[in-house]
């Protein structure tokens, strides 16, 4: 008997390590576990329970474990009808976990069959959403009647709770993953997008013709009260003028004689100011010439010798036409 004690020993280890691996079982912190005693669930283990847990052998309790970590689903390319009975063809997407263990092993069973239960809900609400929006919705050049958002939040609506409640599967979004338009929809598409492109540049032309008018007539109205005062100014100007050259008027009007020689100086410094002007003058016919030969008369009676008799202003005359016309610059 002792010599078979050690087999014994191990012999009995073994039915205890096998009975710990059969009674035995661990669940991880990403998953949840449905133990079922003869196929009734006896107990539900979360992910916050997550650790060693113990339970009868099969055949009597079995455990079935669920990934409760975040996946996502994509549906097929499916055309689909809007409101105004336009075809697009579009996939969606959804992102899923296991929320409740029990529900989902009582409707689902297996996780890959979760996949058939997540397509038939999204496909029939993606359908009923797209029935109630024209294609404007969903491709325009405007951006504020693009309501993708406003659609994939419907979606996910009509799906998030029948999904729990009857699959005990949280769907977290839905959204659009492609959108495509049959050839036909896209010529009306492109021939809205350029009406809605042309309505749009009347309306900033408009808006430009507008500004541009209301720019000119304040210009016009800055512009009349500039020339106004302007005028005014000038007016009183031209007034302050009249009443100075009046002062002179009259100065001339007592003194004819100096008002005559001023205006023959004035005259001759305007000929002599010419430059670029050669003039050929007879100065016996030139009124302003008259002063030179005055000056000349004088001078050359001043330097006459005093018995010489002066022989005024026909000596002069001769001398003068005998050396020709003056010229002057």
């Amino acid at each position: 008997m002792s010599r078979n004690m050690p087999t014994l020993l191990v012999a009995l280890l073994l039915v205890v390590i096998i009975a710990f691996m059969m009674c035995a079982f661990q669940v991880r912190f990403t998953e949840t576990a449905i133990v079922t005693r003869f196929d009734k669930i006896h107990k539900v283990i979360t992910s916050d329970e997550a650790g060693l847990h113990f339970k009868a052998p099969w055949p009597i309790d079995r455990v079935h474990r669920f990934d409760t970590r975040l996946r996502s689903f994509d549906t097929e390319f499916r055309q689909l009808g809007t409101e105004d009975q336009k075809t697009v063809v579009m996939t969606a997407y959804a992102t899923w976990r296991i929320m409740d263990g029990e529900k989902f092993l009582k409707a689902v069973g297996r996780e890959d069959a979760a996949a058939k239960k997540i397509r038939d809900l999204l496909e029939n609400r993606v359908s009923t959403v797209l029935r109630t929006h024209p294609l404007g919705n969903l491709v325009n050049v405007d951006p504020a009647q693009m309501k993708l958002s406003q659609i994939e939040r419907e979606f996910l609506e009509g799906v998030k709770g029948p999904a729990i409640d009857t699959y005990g599967i949280e769907i977290v979004s839905v959204g659009i993953q492609r959108l495509g338009i049959p050839e036909s929809v896209t010529r009306e598409v492109f021939a809205r997008m350029k009406e809605d492109r042309q309505k749009a540049i009347k309306e900033y032309t408009a808006e430009g013709q507008a500004i541009a008018q209301q720019i000119r007539v304040e210009a016009e109205e800055i512009s009349s009260k500039i020339i106004a005062r302007a005028e005014a100014y000038a007016k009183q100007i031209e007034g302050q003028g009249e009443a100075e050259a009046a002062k002179y008027y009259a100065k001339f009007a007592e003194n004819r004689t100096l008002s005559d020689f001023l205006k023959k100086r004035e005259t001759l410094q305007k000929i002599l100011e010419a430059g670029q002007v050669t003039l050929v003058l007879d100065a016996s016919q030139l009124e302003p010439f008259k002063m030179l030969r005055d000056a000349a008369i004088s001078f050359k009676n001043a330097v006459a010798p005093k018995d010489e008799k002066p022989r005024g202003n026909d000596a002069v005359d001769d001398k003068l036409g005998a050396a020709g016309p003056p010229r002057d610059r």
